[in-house]
């Protein structure tokens, strides 16, 4: 049999490679057809925060559709209380709370708190859901508004008039989840008494929350939230609150361990009444349990 000629057979090897590197593989062919998928389908960001409340306050999520979420909040007395005191353990304000997902952006509760025997109606809808791909949407949005009644008898021993018990906070909730460990979160908020306190407080007290969550392991986040309160916008003695703490998740439970300078478990307790201080080492340990059931 005839060999072709060197002279023949090299110059078709160089014209045949090139022609044969360019032509895409089989999974170059696929990741393209993936990315063009992805282009056209909405991802919905999900987990921005463990849970409804950051720490005291609330977060932008909102329960699942049908899911009832049962909450206890603990609230200690001053650590500097030492040992005596127990370190502000014999000392407690409680809450008990249980909020509803009616749909899956649309969350209502309900909560009773030893402290002023206080009760608070949290209604929340998630407006926007931070989303990439086909919508590209770079936040969440919700917007909170909650009535709370205060049932505490005056120093006559009369239950208050619904005026002197009764107020509202209007909030909206704008988080951001940067990746898989860090989120943040800006929370504007309205509080208005429709009978102040002591004549001469302000009835609507304004502040621009700020928190964030960074997770250090797959079950554990640190949290922080702080309310900056200023002159003129606030209640005689009383301080911009800041809450520093941990999420623990485990499976059907979350446990929120904390310390701050705050004992408010809503709103407006968190927000209008917050007098002890950091500087002057004026704390106390708080702890939140979590269980949510799907209905």
């Amino acid at each position: 049999m005839r060999i072709l000629p060197i002279k023949i057979v090299f110059p078709c090897i160089a014209f045949l490679t090139p022609a044969y590197g360019q032509t895409p593989s089989a999974e170059q062919l696929m990741q393209e057809q993936e990315a063009q998928d992805a282009a056209q389908r909405t991802e919905i960001v999900v987990g921005t925060f463990e849970s409804s409340r950051l720490i005291a306050g609330h977060s932008v999520e909102t329960n699942k559709k049908r899911s009832l979420d049962f909450r206890v909040s603990h609230r200690f007395g001053l650590i500097d209380g030492g040992f005596y005191e127990f370190f502000g353990l014999d000392n407690a304000s409680i809450r008990i709370g249980l909020d509803y997902g009616i749909t899956d952006r649309l969350t209502v509760g309900w909560g009773r708190s030893t402290r002023d025997k206080e009760f608070d109606f949290p209604v929340t809808y998630k407006i926007l859901r931070q989303s990439s791909g086909r919508h590209n949407i770079p936040v969440s949005v919700t917007v909170l508004g909650e009535l709370m009644l205060r049932t505490l008898k005056n120093s006559e021993g009369d239950i208050p008039t619904f005026d002197e018990m009764s107020s509202t906070a209007l909030q909206l909730l704008i988080a951001r989840k940067f990746s898989s460990a860090i989120s943040a979160q800006v929370m504007p908020v309205w509080i208005h008494y429709t009978e102040t306190p002591q004549e001469g407080d302000p009835s609507d007290i304004f502040s621009v929350g700020l928190g964030g969550s960074v997770r250090i392991f797959k079950r554990v986040r640190i949290n922080a939230e702080y309310y900056p309160l200023f002159s003129g916008n606030k209640f005689d003695n009383t301080v911009s609150p800041f809450s520093i703490g941990f999420d623990i998740q485990t499976g059907g439970h979350v446990f929120q361990l904390f310390i701050g300078n705050a004992t408010g478990t809503n709103e407006r307790q968190l927000i209008t009444q917050t007098a002890d201080r950091w500087n002057k080492g004026q704390l106390h340990f708080g702890f939140n349990i979590l269980r949510v059931f799907p209905l």
